[in-house]
């Protein structure tokens, strides 16, 4: 048996536990390769963000530099003093102005050159001057006649964003201004919006031996000119120096204890020269750490959850063996109890059979004493003709209730309806009654509360008849010899709202206890020896086909009323017409 438990156990344990190692590795490596590829996507956002913020800055701060020109250009005793050659005037005129915007707005340079081009005043230098501009955007505002701006490298390899204007006075061009700061500060700008470190490298290249910084050679590359981080990592300097330098996001490189994902944007001057590098570094190195723990933590559990999903396995298979024998017990237990099932089924077919065959002979049952009753009568008056031919039609009349009841019976095997039709209730009322009072041996009082026009609604007036019959049967059953029995016929609205008419049976009897009023209309419930418990179940069907209901409850002077209530149909109103 431990051999065949084994045998049962590996094939199924060992490929499970292949195919769990296989699955958690297979989660393991997807995990990773997306965790990979959303640093990937994460720094090339940031990349991307970081150039439209550079860009967008550089337009902002250009902006302002051609905000603040407008009114000096406009300014007529600045204009004069420059016309005039006055460097004097102009630099007291203008110098209060430069020490406000290089506070306030970072400016660094303010040029005033002549149509020539030619440094009339350098307010940021005044002892420079009379040398002539050959940059880009002084010789573009020259050729156009407009503003310009752009970014400029200078001999010394600082990067100036500059801002030049044609100066006109009184209608003629008099020269142009020049605003100029130094972009250093737009990389901590971004840092602190984006959290990521910008590097901004010149190419050695656009640089002459005067244009060297402190720490660099001529050996060296390129120049960085703005830096967020402390020192520039040796990879980033072997990127900038042609390593991996056409990729625009590389790999995760270590630099100390950190780790930085980078990204190299070109930087382009104002002639559209490509003259450095701007370097995108993005430290990783907690996202990683998180992202290793949150490794270690789903391999962890998934490692507890399949020892646990194993361990369950290993208990089922090793009851199997003892599973099988009980199991095989319990499939004959069902098979048995399925036989059982069946037989109980088979007479619950027999059992509702019987019941139907039940209320066949009940339906049946009192048109044939009406028509027995009939029958004795005609006998005893077979001198009165007259007499006769009234009975022989109420036989009739009887005989065809009970075909159209057989008929209809026969149609209920396959579907339950009724035909309706127009019927004038006041007659159909008053036949029914004329016919109980023949077929029963008591001929109980009734009094009827009928509307005094006539009425038509639509309804199917043999099962109406049938309905009314058999509470009137009821009725005559409890009463007490001298009581009286109550049929009338009213207008009244149903649980819903709805309009229609309740056809209502009043006794003067006991009444009707709880226990009778919760099994009320339950089919073969009955309080009298020689009755069916029937009656009141068709009623309640009758009252379901004609999508009404059935009631019963106690009056309170006594006795009790059984109402049939039918809603108004669309056919009533204008079968009344």
């Amino acid at each position: 048996m431990i051999q065949r438990r084994d045998k049962v156990k590996g094939p199924i344990l060992i490929p499970f536990s292949l195919l769990l190692v296989l699955a958690v590795g297979a989660l393991f490596l997807i995990a990773y390769l997306y965790e990979e590829k959303a640093r990937q996507q994460d720094l090339a956002t940031s990349m991307r963000a970081a150039e439209r913020l550079f860009g967008l800055q550089i337009d902002n701060d250009a902006a302002r530099l051609h905000a603040a020109l407008c009114p000096i250009s406009r300014n007529e005793a600045v204009a004069k003093a420059f016309l005039n050659g006055d460097r004097g005037a102009l630099l007291a005129k203008i110098g209060p102005l430069f020490s406000r915007l290089r506070d306030l707005h970072r400016v660094t340079h303010f040029y005033l050159l002549d149509t020539d081009r030619r440094v009339v005043l350098r307010v940021h230098k005044p002892a420079m001057r009379d040398d002539v501009i050959d940059r880009f955007t002084t010789l573009k505002a020259e050729q156009s006649g407009r503003e310009t701006q752009g970014i400029e490298l200078g001999p010394l390899g600082t990067l100036t964003l500059r801002a030049v204007k044609p100066w006109r006075f009184e209608g003629q061009l008099i020269g142009y201004l020049e605003l100029g700061e130094e972009i250093g500060h737009i990389g901590d700008e971004i840092h602190r919006a984006l959290g990521v470190d910008l590097l901004v490298t010149v190419n050695q290249a656009f640089l002459g031996s005067e244009g060297l910084l402190a720490g660099t050679t001529e050996a060296s590359d390129f120049v960085v000119v703005s830096n967020t981080l402390d020192e520039v990592p040796p990879f980033v300097a072997k990127r900038l120096g042609g390593l991996n330098r056409q990729l625009q996001v590389s790999e995760a490189s270590v630099y100390g204890d950190i780790s930085l994902y980078t990204a190299v944007l070109p930087l382009n001057d104002a002639a559209g020269r490509e003259i450095g590098d701007i370097v995108v570094i993005r430290d990783v190195t907690k996202l990683q750490a998180g992202f290793r723990e949150s490794l270690v933590a789903a391999a962890s559990l998934s490692l507890l959850a399949g020892a646990l999903v194993f361990g369950l396995f290993y208990v089922i298979l090793d009851r199997v063996e003892r599973d099988y024998r009980r199991q095989r017990e319990m499939e004959t237990q069902f098979a048995r109890l399925s036989t059982e099932h069946q037989r109980i089924v088979q007479i619950e077919k027999l059992s509702e059979v019987g019941r139907t065959i039940s209320e066949i002979a009940h339906q049946i049952n009192n048109p044939l004493v009406g028509v027995v009753n009939m029958a004795q009568l005609a006998e005893r008056e077979a001198d009165d003709p007259v007499r006769v031919r009234e009975l022989l039609a109420d036989i009739r009349q009887a005989g065809a209730d009970s075909h159209a009841f057989l008929q209809r019976m026969l149609a209920f095997t396959k579907v339950s309806r009724f035909e309706r039709k127009p019927t004038e209730m006041s007659n159909l009322i008053e036949e029914t009654i004329a016919l109980f009072q023949q077929s029963t041996d008591r001929h109980p009082a009734i009094t009827t509360e009928l509307s005094t026009s006539s009425l038509m609604l639509d309804l199917d007036p043999v099962l109406i008849r049938h309905a009314l019959f058999n509470l009137l049967s009821n009725a005559s059953q409890v009463n007490a010899p001298d009581g009286r029995i109550t049929v009338r016929l009213r207008q009244s609205t149903g649980p819903d709202m709805r309009r229609g008419w309740s056809l209502e049976v009043g006794d003067e009897g006991p009444g009707l206890s709880k226990e009778v009023q919760d099994k009320l209309f339950t089919p073969f419930f009955t309080t009298q020896p020689s009755g069916t418990g029937l009656g009141l179940a068709v009623v309640q069907h009758v009252a379901m086909l004609h999508d009404g209901r059935a009631t019963g409850e106690n009056q309170s002077h006594g006795g009790a009323v059984f109402a049939l209530w039918i809603p108004e149909h669309p056919r009533d109103q204008e079968a009344s017409t």
